[in-house]
C-alpha cells in the first residue's frame, strides 16, 4: 500500500517534470522562430540597404506593375516573392501558435500592404500566386485591405514626406492609397 503511495507519487512528480520541459521546449522553439524570421527579413532587405534601386523600384512596381520600367519589375520580383515566401512560413507558423498574435500583426499589416497595393494584386500576384500554398492564397484572396495604417507610401516615405494623421479617414483613391 505504501509502495503504491510512493509510486503514484513518482508518476505525478515525472508527469509535471515532463510538462515543464515542454513548456521551455515550446518557449525555446518560438524564440528560436522568431529569431529566424528575424534573420529572414533582414537577409531579403539588405540589397535595399545597399542600393536605392530596390526601394525606387518597390515603389514604381507596388503602385502600377505595367507602368514599372522592366528592371524595376525584375528587382521587384525578387524582393516580393522573398517577402510572399517569408510571410507565408510566418503566417503557417501562426496558424500553429509558434507565433503569438501581437508578433503576427505587424507581419500582416506588412503583408497585406503589399497584396492590396495596385501593382502587386493585379499585376504581380496572378502570375506568381501558384508558387504558394492553397491555404495561403485562400488567406490572401478573403483578406480585406488593411485599416488606414498611419503611415506613408514608399514614394513619400523615401522622398522624406510627413506621415500623414492616423486620425484622419483613408485616402479617396487606391492610388494615394499608402503602401
Amino acid at each position: 500500500m505504501i509502495s503504491q503511495i510512493v509510486a503514484s507519487i513518482a508518476v505525478v512528480l515525472t508527469l509535471g517534470a515532463v510538462v515543464i520541459s515542454i513548456r521551455q521546449n515550446t518557449s525555446a522553439q518560438r524564440v528560436v522562430s522568431i529569431q529566424s524570421i528575424t534573420a529572414a527579413i533582414a537577409a531579403i532587405n539588405i540589397p535595399g540597404s545597399e542600393s536605392p534601386a530596390l526601394g525606387n523600384a518597390l515603389a514604381a512596381a507596388t503602385k502600377d506593375w505595367a507602368g514599372a520600367s522592366r528592371d524595376e519589375r525584375i528587382l521587384s520580383h525578387y524582393f516580393l516573392f522573398s517577402f510572399f515566401k517569408l510571410c507565408e512560413q510566418v503566417w503557417f507558423q501562426h496558424k500553429a501558435g509558434a507565433l503569438e498574435k501581437g508578433q503576427w500583426t505587424g507581419w500582416e499589416s506588412s503583408l497585406l500592404r503589399f497584396y492590396h497595393s495596385p501593382g502587386v494584386k493585379e499585376g504581380w500576384w496572378p502570375g506568381r500566386r501558384v508558387a504558394y500554398s492553397p491555404a495561403f492564397q485562400t488567406y490572401l484572396a478573403q483578406s480585406a485591405p488593411p485599416a488606414w495604417p498611419g503611415s506613408t507610401s514608399l514614394y513619400s516615405l523615401f522622398d522624406g514626406l510627413p506621415s500623414p494623421d492616423p486620425q484622419r479617414s483613408p485616402p479617396a483613391t487606391p492610388e494615394s492609397a499608402p503602401l
